[in-house]
């Protein structure tokens, strides 16, 4: 289950209620002491009181009590829920039906409150659709005699014909039909969790801001934890030696910290190794996991502990890209303050990467103060936090975008994220860097022009904050202005949005900046020619691959079929002008041209 959205009540600077809408990754911003971390905080207590209990000045209000409600969705709920429902009723007592309660437009509302400090919540409750009369209210956990009192009471006729007419769903079927004829409300309200819903909910990791400071505490934590749940297991065989069991623990530490040392290196050439060695003992379990790095002229590992922060930090954007990995297809949601703390901005590219790699199957949500992540979140994605009487939290809608955006660059004084070159007398805007190398290459190859020679192509992203931040800073320039960004046809099912969105980009920068153009197709990768895909992966078969449509959403075909976006530009760059003039469209053709004259 992934987390839609989170209210809350009296919690640390939140008085009343605040609600907070969440993505897979969710960046809220705002100034320092406005309330950011309060959403990380919430969420992890909600998730797990047990590591991220409440204290005493958590409460806003002494007298009052904390109450988180979060509404979650997942692709599969209705089957979910049954799983975990049809130990209470069974599908022949109406299991159908009483789900269809429980459910409203896709999601689950859950509501968890606590009225003293702790790691236990004193009430937990799903949110249902029930009468308001008492005889009528809980008529799936009425017993067969309770039922038919109440047909006996209100004189419910119960038709003699047809199979099934004396089962409880029958009776219950019929009692309901007259309830609502009889004029009774049905309500929303919430009932206690007795099916253990709460046991679908996802993990959850808080790392907080000082986390470069104590990132191998962390990680000790996390390690621990993991290696003494395996060690556990493993002693309960009895032919199993003890040192058998630790040189398979120290083997696999030593795979992570190989994995992690490969990540490190693209950020330090003088890394030689990184060792992570747990010392066991047997009465504790695992006492502690020791993090060691050895560089060129160490003459042995050096403990984490005596690096300096730039490095621990890199350790943590090296263990993000690694998690990213491993829990690929996991239910886990990462809750990171301000990630960017002591990252050189290219580091900070590389760990907005892995945290967009780890957000495909889990969710995250960070704090920040920076441009760079800020910037690359879809403007739905993104919550201003702001202090006026208490913490409050601010979104985006398709009519208040613009509006929010700007806020947004008020609030915090984000500048570009590029300097204006004078040489350049033309600046165009696209998504992403793949997609300024790709526009290059089609340039190249149909055009025999090189787009930057005249032109600043700048990766900013049509419905990110950072577009919208760009575009008006270089609006009173003198240059002319280019848009060109991707239609994202066919994603109405799974995102009913942002189709929208992108029109009304393309409407506004026409109407306010310069001349935009959306492509015909859904994305850039619509445009690979089938031929070049068998050719870049061999266990493509050929004519395996058809020309795709301007409708069609490739996600899942793409995963499918095992073609990687992240070889977008060795496609792209294989393929022929021929090929090329087959996938494009003459109007973007016409449209590079445009910006080339």
């Amino acid at each position: 289950m992934k987390l839609k959205n989170i209210a809350i009540t009296n919690y640390r600077g939140v008085k009343n209620i605040q609600e907070v809408p969440l993505r897979n990754l969710s960046s809220i911003v705002g100034k320092n002491d406005a309330g950011k971390s309060i959403v990380l905080n919430a969420i992890a207590t909600f998730l797990d009181a047990k590591n991220y209990p409440v204290v005493d000045s958590d409460f806003n209000d002494n007298d009052s009590i904390i109450v988180f409600q979060v509404v979650f969705e997942h692709s599969n709920l209705k089957e979910i829920l049954e799983a975990k429902i049809k130990t209470k009723i069974k599908k022949a007592d109406g299991l159908e039906e009483f789900l269809n309660d429980f459910i409203f437009d896709g999601t689950i509302i859950y509501e968890r409150e606590i009225n003293k400090s702790g790691k236990a919540y004193n009430k937990e409750s799903i949110l249902i659709k029930d009468f308001n009369d008492e005889e009528f209210a809980n008529l799936y956990f009425k017993a067969d005699e309770e039922l038919n009192k109440i047909i006996e009471d209100n004189t419910v006729v119960i038709p003699v014909e047809g199979k099934g007419r004396n089962s409880k769903i029958e009776k219950i079927k019929h009692i309901k039909a007259f309830a609502i004829d009889k004029g009774i409300q049905v309500e929303n309200k919430f009932i206690i969790d007795d099916f253990k819903i709460s046991s679908l909910f996802p993990q959850v990791e808080l790392f907080v801001s000082d986390y470069g400071l104590e990132a191998d505490t962390k990680f000790k934590t996390n390690s621990v934890t993991e290696i003494s749940e395996y060690f556990q297991n493993a002693i309960k065989e009895e032919q199993q030696p003890l040192r058998i069991v630790e040189k398979e623990i120290e083997t696999e530490m030593q795979i992570e910290a190989e994995s992690i040392k490969e990540f490190m290196s693209d950020y330090t050439s003088s890394l030689q190794k990184v060792e992570i060695k747990p010392q066991i003992i047997w009465k504790d379990a695992i006492k502690n996991v020791d993090v060691r790095f050895q560089f060129e002229g160490d003459e042995n590992p050096i403990p984490m502990s005596h690096k300096g922060t730039g490095y621990r930090r890199l350790f943590m954007v090296a263990r993000f890209r690694y998690l990213a990995e491993k829990n690929k297809g996991n239910n886990i949601v990462y809750l990171i303050e301000e990630p960017e703390t002591f990252l050189h901005p290219s580091a900070q590219e590389d760990l907005l990467n892995a945290l967009k790699e780890l957000s495909e199957d889990n969710q995250i949500v960070i704090t920040t103060h920076s441009p760079v992540f800020a910037g690359a979140t879809e403007t739905s994605s993104v919550i201003l936090c702001k202090k006026e009487n208490q913490t409050i939290y601010k979104s985006s809608t398709d009519e208040t975008r613009q509006e929010f955006l700007f806020s947004i660059i008020e609030e915090l004084g984000i500048k570009p994220s590029f300097n204006l070159r004078d040489k350049f007398e033309k600046i165009l805007f696209v998504e992403g860097k793949d997609d300024a190398l790709a526009y290059k290459l089609i340039c190249q190859k149909i055009l025999d022009r090189d787009l930057e020679e005249k032109v600043l192509v700048l990766p900013t992203g049509g419905s990110s904050v950072d577009f919208f931040i760009n575009i008006s800073y270089f609006k009173e320039n003198g240059r002319e202005l280019f848009l060109l960004i991707d239609s994202d046809k066919g994603l109405t099912e799974k995102e009913p949005k942002k189709p929208i969105l992108q029109d009304k980009t393309i409407e506004d920068f026409n109407a306010n900046f310069g001349f935009g153009y959306a492509l015909k197709k859904s994305n850039l990768e619509s445009y690979f020619h089938p031929r070049a895909l068998e050719n870049n992966y061999h266990h493509l078969k050929d004519n395996e691959i058809h020309f795709f449509g301007d409708n069609e959403y490739l996600k899942d075909f793409f995963k499918e079929k095992g073609i990687n976006k992240k070889h977008n530009i060795d496609i792209f760059n294989s393929m022929t002008k021929e090929q090329f003039e087959e996938v494009l469209e003459i109007e973007l053709i016409d449209f590079l041209n445009k910006i080339l004259e």
